[in-house]
């Protein structure tokens, strides 16, 4: 089998597990705990009957947005659903038909509009890029624009996707995204956008910040993948969790003063 997370049967795919998302919390960010009061979020309908998976979460005027990948048979879309006591969710549907995932919403409004990242795929003309559109109520997205595309002899040449919500800096919009190659190595790199005119990148990454070197991130259910969904924000401090290898779940540190100092160089 050439992926393992994909099989092909009388004609039709299917996935080799079915994804759902559970609420684990922890004291220090390292020692995690299920609480079994809260509900496991499951597939809903016929658009997410394959699962639900690759979850990044924006606290958007005191509600939490929850944007994820909806995978059915008729392709792999973009979902949402919304609480503010995680205990009761609203499902508001699809807000991005298929082909499309690795969305990221911005935690503020610019210019009146709030602002979404996203990925459509085209296998044939064009590719796997890094779009932005925008939106009055979180729901219906127009005015999209493609923002970056993967670049022929790099680490992400194959196809690249938004990590997490970006985060304001006084220089602009920082986004940790990932990349990956023709020999599906998975790496995370930066982009800055402008503060006013998030469309337009100001610097990205060169060279990757973050990639696999350790065997549980070489070695596992898909291998060589680094891929972050979730990000915590400290004055200089960025905890960045990640998965690795498709298996486990990693915590990392990284300074918000060095990524940039990176693009700048």
């Amino acid at each position: 089998m050439s992926d393992p997370r994909v099989i092909n049967w009388n004609g039709d795919d299917y996935l080799t597990t079915m994804s759902h998302l559970r609420l684990v919390s922890s004291e220090d960010g390292i020692y995690f705990t299920e609480d079994t009061s809260f509900p496991v979020l499951f597939p809903e309908g016929r658009h997410e009957s394959y699962g639900i998976e690759d979850c990044r979460v924006a606290f958007i005027e005191g509600k939490w947005y929850l944007t994820y990948t909806a995978v059915s048979s008729n392709g792999v879309a973009v979902g949402m659903r919304s609480t503010s006591d995680w205990k009761s969710f609203t499902n508001h549907g699809l807000i991005l038909p298929p082909h499309n995932k690795d969305c990221a919403l911005f935690e503020e409004k610019i210019g009146g509009k709030y602002l979404i990242l996203h990925r459509p795929s085209s296998p044939e003309i064009g590719g796997n890029y890094i779009w932005i559109a925008e939106s009055p109520d979180l729901l219906h997205w127009g005015g999209h624009q493609c923002l970056a595309k993967t670049r022929r002899g790099s680490w992400d040449s194959a196809r690249i996707g938004a990590g997490c919500s970006p985060i304001r800096t006084p220089d602009g919009w920082l986004m940790i995204y990932h990349g990956a190659d023709e020999n599906n190595r998975y790496c995370l790199g930066a982009m800055l956008l402008d503060l006013k005119n998030p469309s337009k990148v100001l610097l990205r990454s060169v060279d990757p910040l973050f990639f696999p070197e350790m065997s549980y991130e070489k070695e596992g259910f898909f291998g060589n993948v680094v891929f972050s969904c979730g990000q915590l924000v400290d004055g200089d401090r960025i905890t960045m969790y990640y998965g690795a290898s498709d298996q486990y779940i990693c915590r990392a540190e990284l300074s918000l003063k060095d990524i940039l100092d990176s693009l700048n160089n």
